[in-house]
C-alpha cells in the first residue's frame, strides 16, 4: 500500500512529490517495508550534505594504508568519492536549479580549515585514559589526528558550498538556521551510513529529536565497510534499516530526481 502525505502548506507552495520507504516494525511476525510519498514545498525541505571528506578525491590526500581513518578502508573510501561525483554532486545541482536550500555538515575538527564557522572545540589536548587511547591507536593508527590523512583532509571541493549556502559543525547552530527559514524536513546524503548519519552532531537522531522529518537518499551514501562486508554491503544496508526503522524514511536519487523534474514541468520559470 501507498500512503500520500499532503501538507496544508503544500496546496500554495511549489512542492516535489518524492516516493520514499521506511521499515514497518509490527506486527513483529510479519514485518517489511511500506512506501510512503511526501508532498514536500520546497521551501520548507533542505538537502543535508554530511561529511564528505576529500580522502582519496583529487583534491585530497592520498589513502595512507597505515591508518584506518575517514571511511575506514579503500573500498569504502574510493565508494564515497564515487557517490559524491556521481550522486551528491547531481542532486546538489539539480536543488540549486529549483531554489531548494542547501545545508552542509562537518565535523568541528575541520574548523581550523573553516574559521569562520562557529567552533567550540577546545584547544587543548584531551584529557583520554590510556586504555582508551590503545583502543583508538589500534584501531585508527598511532598519533592518527596528527599523521595519517585526518590531519590535511577537508570537505571534498567538489560538493562544498557554493554561494551563501551554510555550513555547520553542531546540531543546535543547524536548528537555529533551519529554523529561522521555516525548513521542516531533511532529506540527507553523505557518510557514513551506520555512524555519523545516523549519530554525529547534525546527523538524523539529532534532528528528528528536534522535530524534523528526516528523509535518506539511500544511493547517496555508504558505510564503513570492512573488505570481507563491501561485496555485500552490510555496514550500509545495516544503517539503512536504522534509519528506515527509527528515525525516518529513504529515497533513491532517481526518485529524487523525477520530483525535481515533475516540479520544472509545472513551473519551468
Amino acid at each position: 500500500m501507498i500512503f500520500i502525505k499532503r501538507s496544508k502548506e503544500s496546496e500554495l507552495s511549489r512542492t516535489i512529490c518524492v516516493k520514499t520507504r521506511y521499515y514497518r516494525a509490527r506486527p513483529v511476525n510479519n514485518p517489511g517495508h511500506e512506501q510512503e510519498i511526501f508532498e514536500l514545498p520546497l521551501e520548507k525541505t533542505a538537502l543535508v550534505a554530511m561529511h564528505c571528506w576529500n580522502i582519496g578525491c583529487p583534491d585530497g590526500p592520498a589513502i595512507d594504508v597505515d591508518f584506518c581513518v575517514g571511511a575506514g578502508w579503500p573500498q569504502s573510501t574510493r565508494e564515497a568519492a564515487r557517490i559524491m561525483a556521481e550522486v551528491v554532486r547531481p542532486s546538489m545541482d539539480l536543488a540549486r536549479r529549483v531554489g531548494l536550500r542547501i545545508v552542509h555538515v562537518e565535523t568541528d575538527w575541520m574548523d581550523t580549515q573553516y574559521p569562520h564557522v562557529e567552533s567550540r572545540r577546545s584547544s587543548a589536548p584531551a584529557e583520554m585514559h590510556p586504555h582508551q587511547r590503545a583502543m583508538l591507536e589500534r584501531a585508527h593508527g598511532i598519533d592518527y589526528m596528527t599523521r595519517s590523512p585526518l590531519a590535511s583532509m577537508r570537505r571534498a571541493e567538489l560538493v562544498s558550498p557554493q554561494g551563501e549556502e551554510p555550513l555547520f559543525f553542531y546540531s543546535d547552530t543547524l536548528d537555529e538556521d533551519l529554523r529561522r527559514h521555516g525548513i521542516g524536513t531533511l532529506i540527507y546524503m553523505g557518510f557514513m551510513t551506520d555512524m555519523c548519519i545516523l549519530a554525529a552532531e547534525g546527523g538524523a537522531r539529532q534532528m528528528v529529536a528536534r522535530g524534523y522529518r528526516c528523509i535518506l537518499m539511500r544511493d547517496a551514501t555508504v558505510g564503513v565497510e570492512t573488505p570481507e562486508s563491501y561485496p555485500d554491503r552490510l555496514a550500509t544496508r545495516y544503517g539503512t534499516h536504522i534509519f528506515e526503522w527509527s528515525l525516518g524514511h529513504s529515497t533513491r536519487f532517481e526518485q529524487f530526481q523525477a520530483a525535481i523534474a515533475a516540479t520544472r514541468e509545472r513551473d519551468p520559470s
